[in-house]
């Protein structure tokens, strides 16, 4: 018997009908077609072994789901919940507590019930799991959780095969080996199709060391279906259900999948990826809030951002009166804040912050290899491939923007030509690109050290670096490298054209940025002025590897 969600112990999670005796149920059962009645209890795992003892202490108050209904655990730690063939059970960690991982420190907060296993896909599923055991239980031992604490979060690791696993190890994994973040998230399409790379990525990422969760993408699930239902079969094999939720410090997770599938409507028999999360994860996310004070801190993870996601009204009128909600996604290879308002079908009293993460694999891998090996892969936003971290203090956060393979703590680019003439200067065009910047972001630039700051006005237009280095990849590309697509509007890049005169020789050129949180940082690079018309050099693409 193959059991997910507790390494070394029988594992039994409970499922309480509505008034069952087996703890509080929180909402009513709807939507499952009822097979049997899973049990277990929720115990404090003091002697470390993992299993159910006269040493350990039962722990009552702590909610259990099915990804739908939701129940408390009774005085004894004991539950009960309805459970189907193919469906899940699992433990929403509580504050302070943590649940066991694997050798590759992955969660196991579940039981995925695969009696029969995985039906024979391309890429394998779960094997038989066998009868429904008698008791599944979750052991949880105590942890420090302090208000500050900071998540990984990685969006689009997207490796092909082996050799781009490697880029994702030294590109990204390597800075991060050690890292005292909380926990780690990465916000879907882990893989590239090839499911079978997930061994060899969650290999690499347990390198970091720190406890991973994974939320699945439309480049996660197995294409060879035609039912949302069996999409995720290889996904739930190693990371378990698509949806679910936990807690720590005073901030509430919830993890969800909007990841759907669906016939093609003018191609009978071709099956394709939609975006939407459907009733029964809305139903199970608004359960899980009604247990949720208003005031505390709530983060949505997801794969497709928000405003892309077909039933996102619905999921508005989820979250919109709570002002201390927050949500996060990756999908388009760029990096934006959107402040969702009232043009966007919003109703809260103030806009919804999401989050639309940079990504790991960048342009997807592409573009010409520095001296490392590793592809350049610049965004199509002009911004760096990356990781960001998310801090938390109490019931605030700032979101940090880490690029690989630059300099530590580079937050800008200044893009100017390296070298120009005297009359060349007045009324050239100057850009930054400020890779975390957003509408609430301020950008000045001051040249030598004047000491006036100068304002950079905010514009949406492709990003002159970008689309410069991806001329110079088509060439790169005719000799078998992976080739860079199109340019896209970049949501935080500043122009200014600059007025006066220089002086020939080098002069340091400053841009400042100050973001949504009030902090302020600074980038600077030379440029050299000759004297007479030398011709200008083309931008220097300083933010690049």
């Amino acid at each position: 018997m193959r059991l997910f969600g507790l390494i070394g112990s029988v594992l039994a999670i409970a499922t309480t009908f509505s008034g069952s005796a087996g703890g509080q149920t929180v909402g009513q059962t709807v939507g499952l077609a009822v097979e049997q009645v899973a049990r277990g209890i929720v115990f404090e795992d003091l002697d470390g072994n993992r299993r159910f003892s006269a040493a350990d202490r039962p722990m009552p108050g702590i909610r259990v789901s099915n990804g739908l209904d939701i129940v408390l655990t009774d005085n004894d730690g004991r539950y009960e919940l309805p459970i189907e063939p193919g469906g899940a059970v699992f433990v929403i960690k509580p504050q302070g507590f943590m649940t066991p991982v694997n050798e590759l420190n992955l969660p196991r907060f579940f039981y995925m019930h695969k009696p029969d296993g995985s039906p024979k896909l391309r890429f394998a599923g779960s094997e038989p799991t066998g009868p429904l055991p008698q008791s599944i239980d979750f052991p949880l031992r105590a942890q420090e959780e302090p208000n500050l604490f900071e998540v990984v979060l990685f969006g689009d690791p997207q490796p092909r095969n082996v050799t781009e696993v490697d880029y994702v190890a030294q590109d990204v994994v390597r800075d991060l080996i050690g890292s005292q973040s909380a926990f780690g998230v990465t916000l879907g399409d882990i893989v590239f199709d090839d499911l079978s790379v997930m061994g060899p990525l969650n290999e690499t990422v347990a390198l970091i060391g720190i406890p991973w969760y994974n939320v699945i993408g439309n480049h996660d699930v197995n294409t060879d279906v035609k039912t949302r239902e069996l999409i995720n079969e290889t996904f739930e094999n190693h990371y378990g259900p698509s949806h679910y939720s936990f807690d720590y410090g005073q901030v509430h997770f919830v993890v969800l999948d909007n990841i759907g599938w669906g016939e093609v409507a003018d191609k009978p028999g071709t099956f394709q990826f939609q975006a939407e999360f459907g009733a029964r994860q809305r139903e199970f996310l608004r359960r899980d809030l009604e247990i949720i004070p208003k005031e505390q801190m709530v983060v949505l993870l997801m794969h497709v951002p928000l405003l892309g996601t077909a039933d996102r009204l619905e999921m508005f009128r989820l979250i919109e009166d709570r002002p201390l909600c927050i949500s996060l996604s990756a999908h388009t290879h760029n990096h934006t804040h959107v402040f969702v308002d009232e043009s966007n079908g919003w109703a809260g009293q103030q806009p919804h912050h999401h989050i639309v993460n940079v990504t790991v694999s960048g342009n997807w891998w592409s573009g010409k290899k520095d001296e490392r090996g590793i592809p350049h892969t610049m965004m199509s936003d002009g911004g760096p491939n990356g990781h960001t971290v998310l801090r938390f203090d109490g019931k605030k956060y700032e979101l940090d923007y880490h690029a690989a393979g630059v300099e530590a703590g580079q937050q800008l680019r200044i893009e100017l030509p390296e070298q120009l003439s005297a009359d060349a200067v007045s009324g050239l065009a100057m850009f930054v690109n400020v890779f975390n910047g957003s509408s609430r972001s301020t950008v000045e630039y001051r040249i030598d050290k004047s000491e006036a700051w100068t304002p950079m006005v905010k514009v949406e237009q492709n990003d002159p670096s970008y689309v410069a280095l991806a001329e110079e990849d088509k060439l790169h590309a005719i000799f078998g490298g992976t080739r860079m697509g199109g340019a896209n509007l970049s949501s935080h890049l500043w122009r200014v054209e600059l007025a006066g005169a220089l002086s020939p020789g080098v002069h340091l050129v400053e841009a400042r940025t100050t973001d949504m949180h009030g902090r302020t940082f600074l980038g600077q690079r030379s440029i050299r002025v000759s004297e007479g018309k030398a011709e200008a050099v083309k931008p220097a693409v300083t933010g690049s590897k």
